[in-house]
């Protein structure tokens, strides 16, 4: 009876340790972490993949701590690691919120707002719709699939119960934002360029026939003139981003 209850609970203790990383990592990740999954779902994906990948993983994990609070401690430190993942992944997508802001701006369709999927806020219209299709090309290309394996290949480069590399983490997080934002002024290159050489045509006409509203008369144009763009471009930026966002992950997640 006694081997019985150390097999269940060490066990239990297995899946428990899978958990808190599998499950805080899949309530940040984008995909399986936006809000258009229920938290029941996601708890259901999250508790299957811990049983799934938890034979695999317990060569790696530590022993069962002597104390509660060692265990706390285990605990605390693998949804660190989770919501890390789930971050970096969350912050790629935000390339798509960069790229939509400036096109709205440059299209003269920055007042209009709805919700954005990429960062589960409200944002600019070209922004909601590059962050919906952003997530359609996850699922179509099968690159939820890669979100998931870097949370079980993670147990390589993060083992369970070692020290946490707070600093590494900080300045990966600070170059992926940086990265985010020049990602996607990459991809609304042709906006600024464009807007900048309407707005200097404006202001040149503006000086020539001053009697005349020019900005005023001028609005329609600007956003019809940004609307073509916008269809023309739109699958180029948003495979220039799809490669970028696999690239970059699989740097990330590649073993030194």
């Amino acid at each position: 009876m006694n081997a019985l209850q150390q097999l269940v609970g060490e066990q239990l203790f297995v899946w428990m340790i899978v958990f808190a990383r599998v499950g805080t990592a899949f309530t940040v990740m984008p995909t399986v972490g936006d809000a258009f999954v229920t938290a029941r779902t996601r708890l259901l994906l999250a508790l299957a993949i811990s049983v799934v990948v938890a034979p695999v993983l317990r060569p790696q994990l530590p022993p069962m701590p002597d104390n509660p609070f060692q265990l706390v401690v285990l605990v605390m430190g693998e949804m660190t690691v989770g919501i890390f993942l789930g971050t970096v992944g969350r912050l790629l997508m935000g390339a798509l919120e960069v790229a939509g802001t400036i096109v709205a701006l440059e299209s003269g369709l920055s007042n209009a707002q709805i919700f954005n999927p990429a960062m589960a806020t409200s944002g600019s219209l070209p922004g909601a719709l590059m962050g919906w299709l952003g997530l359609l090309l996850l699922f179509v290309t099968d690159l939820h699939h890669l979100l998931i394996m870097a949370v079980v290949d993670s147990y390589t480069t993060f083992a369970p119960g070692a020290a946490i590399p707070i600093d590494d983490m900080a300045n990966v997080i600070g170059q992926l934002v940086s990265k985010t934002f020049l990602l996607g002024a990459q991809m609304a290159a042709p906006f600024l360029i464009i807007g900048l050489l309407f707005a200097l045509a404006l202001g040149l006409l503006n000086k020539l026939a001053p009697q005349v509203q020019v900005f005023q008369l001028f609005t329609s144009i600007q956003v019809l003139l940004g609307l073509l763009m916008f269809a023309l471009t739109l699958a180029a930026m948003m495979m220039f981003w799809l490669s970028r966002f696999e690239s970059t992950f699989v740097d990330f997640l590649r073993p030194l």
